[in-house]
């Protein structure tokens, strides 16, 4: 179900929105070299880990992609890596579970491409991610997010 976001849900569009914008460019003009996408992840112990897409004609990854590389080098864990493992006081291990995408230009908050979608669903399947509805943004889960989604039956560790 769209749920409006909290203060700290809040706190990562603005972050992300000054990670783009404070990236300089070589022109005014958009190019397929411009780091246009820039994306703020929120961990369960409030650790926010950021990345901006890598363009490049070869290809490239996006900037989840990248935001939630840096966050699985600090220690944070995924249906399929165990990360540094810490319990909190619930038992549980850092995770993350917001996040959101932010073009440059003051374009403001996009949604996720396809390929983040699915990646989203296999490694944080409990996460929301922060959407423009209209005006509003919101957040929504996996299932609205990315309804009739394959999913992997195999379970991590398996072949």
């Amino acid at each position: 179900m769209p749920l409006p976001p909290t203060p700290d849900q809040r706190l990562l569009v603005t972050t992300a929105t000054a990670v783009i914008e404070a990236i300089p460019r070589l022109t005014s003009e958009r190019s397929i070299m411009d780091h246009a996408v820039s994306c703020a992840a929120l961990s369960s112990r409030g650790r926010v880990f950021t990345g901006v897409n890598v363009s490049h004609f070869s290809g490239g990854p996006c900037a989840e992609s990248v935001a939630f590389g840096n966050a699985a080098a600090a220690g944070v864990s995924s249906v399929y890596a165990p990360g540094i493992w810490s319990a909190d006081a619930a038992g549980k291990a850092e995770t993350l579970v917001c996040c959101v995408a932010v073009a440059n230009d003051q374009r403001g908050v996009i949604s996720p491409c396809g390929k983040c979608r699915q990646m989203m669903l296999d490694y944080y399947p409990d996460m929301r991610v922060i959407i423009k509805d209209g005006d509003e943004l919101k957040t929504v889960g996996m299932e609205e997010l990315l309804p009739f989604a394959y999913v992997n039956t195999l379970k991590p560790g398996t072949t």
